[in-house]
């Protein structure tokens, strides 16, 4: 067993003014007298080399691998008990003395400044007595006093990579004045280390982008949205030619107000760019608008268009047409409409309440849930109007008589009165001439 006095002198060994001037050493210098248990110097008239252990630790006396920050070994030569040592200039500790590997607590892993990332260190020491005996550490370990941290004050004089982070600056620490014109790289910052919450609203300007810099390889889908792009910023000279392509524009987002006169010009529309099927689609919603009724010579409806027979259909397969017509032709549910059952009828003009239409009031729905009275798809049944028809009789040998509804004749034999009743002539409706054909309404 040895005993040790140590004497923790200067920390930061500043070997001479010239070195301080451009880097500072990553070395504590160290100084200790060395006894043996029976109280003899070691290396008495004779020095002697011996393996030195240094060990700095996060705890005053745990030995666990999280307690263990730093870990070295040095051959150090000892003459009358004294020596001295550069901590941080050894090599790793070799084997497993502690239980577990030392190695990665040491060069080249770990350096001496790495060990102090708090403010509460203990140096260990641990001196091979020349013999197979277990050596064990010198208690109690040496806590390090304020001026070992003034190896941090390195930092001033220049930085390792990783040396300063987040962790170390201050919110608004580092301003943009303090920054230097083009300081920052793209080399310099890590992938990602920029996002979006850290550009504060309008700092990025167009006058700090160079050309080209921003693809659209750099541009993640819908980054940029049409509120960020202020008014007449992009111009037609920064499109490049078949960059705005049709899976580009979303339905409905380029309305008539938005293009100028004159600027879609013959030349700019390419053959086939817009199909037929649009075209016509688009004149014939212009020109004829859902909800139009028409007489049609044929017995099925042309693209675009329903027979008016009463049919029940689905509002969303035909939103346009419900739109128009809505449940004026009657209703089987909430999700369905009719259409008009024109089937075997004439087509009246709504009155309106101009009162030409003496019954408007009286009319029906055509189907369940349709409109009734004076509105657009009510019905009414056929009729004749109101009138009155004149009779001649030969009355020679009858005699008359009145009563308030009637005039009776009588023959004088006391066999009752006589009377006379018109022929029924005509068909079966009141009708004039007329062709069938379907009625046909655009959807």
């Amino acid at each position: 067993m040895n005993k040790i006095t140590l004497l923790l002198t200067t920390t930061l060994c500043l070997l001479q003014s010239a070195y301080a001037a451009t880097a500072v050493p990553d070395y504590i210098s160290f100084q200790g007298r060395a006894l043996s248990a029976s109280g003899a110097l070691m290396g008495a008239g004779t020095p002697v080399n011996r393996t030195v252990t240094l060990r700095v630790w996060g705890h005053a006396t745990n030995s666990l691998v999280s307690d263990l920050l730093y870990s070295e070994q040095q051959i150090v030569t000892i003459a009358e008990g004294e020596f001295s040592v550069l901590i941080g200039a050894g090599a790793s500790t070799a084997g497993s003395l502690l239980g577990y590997s030392e190695t990665t607590k040491g060069p080249p892993n770990v350096k001496i400044s790495d060990a102090f990332g708090a403010a509460t260190r203990y140096l260990g020491v641990t001196i091979d007595d020349g013999t197979t005996a277990v050596d064990n550490e010198i208690t109690p370990r040496q806590q390090f006093v304020t001026s070992s941290y003034a190896m941090r004050a390195k930092v001033a004089e220049g930085v390792d990579s990783g040396a300063v982070t987040t962790a170390m600056l201050a919110s608004n620490a580092v301003t943009t004045s303090q920054v230097s014109d083009a300081a920052i790289t793209n080399s310099k910052l890590a992938a990602n280390a920029v996002t979006a919450t850290q550009i504060v609203d309008a700092t990025i300007t167009s006058t700090k982008i160079a050309a080209g810099t921003i693809t659209a390889g750099n541009l993640a889908a819908g980054a940029v949205t049409s509120t960020a792009i202020l008014d007449s910023t992009i111009a037609s000279a920064d499109i490049a030619d078949s960059a705005v392509t049709t899976a580009k524009i979303a339905d409905g987002t380029i309305a008539s107000a938005d293009i100028a006169d004159s600027t879609i010009t013959g030349g700019k529309i390419a053959a086939s760019t817009i199909p037929l099927s649009a075209l016509v689609a688009a004149v014939q919603n212009a020109l004829v608008p859902p909800g139009t009724i028409v007489a049609y010579g044929g017995t099925t409806a042309p693209a675009g268009w329903l027979l008016c027979d009463g049919t029940s259909i689905v509002r969303a397969d035909y939103a346009s047409l419900y739109t128009a017509i809505g449940n004026a032709f009657g209703t089987a549910s909430g999700t369905t409409f009719n259409l008009p059952d024109l089937r075997g009828r004439f087509l009246r003009g709504w009155d309106n309440a101009v009162g030409r239409d003496p019954d408007r009031a009286l009319r029906y729905a055509m189907n369940t849930g349709g409109n009734t009275g004076d509105s657009i798809g009510s019905l009414e049944f056929d009729a004749n109007r109101q009138h009155a028809h004149t009779t001649s009789f030969i009355t020679a040998g009858y005699s008359a008589s009145y009563n308030s509804n009637a005039e009776i004749l009588s023959n004088g034999r006391n066999n009752g009165a006589t009377t006379k009743d018109t022929n029924a002539v005509g068909g079966s409706e009141s009708r004039p001439i007329n062709a069938n054909v379907n009625y046909i309404i655009k959807y």
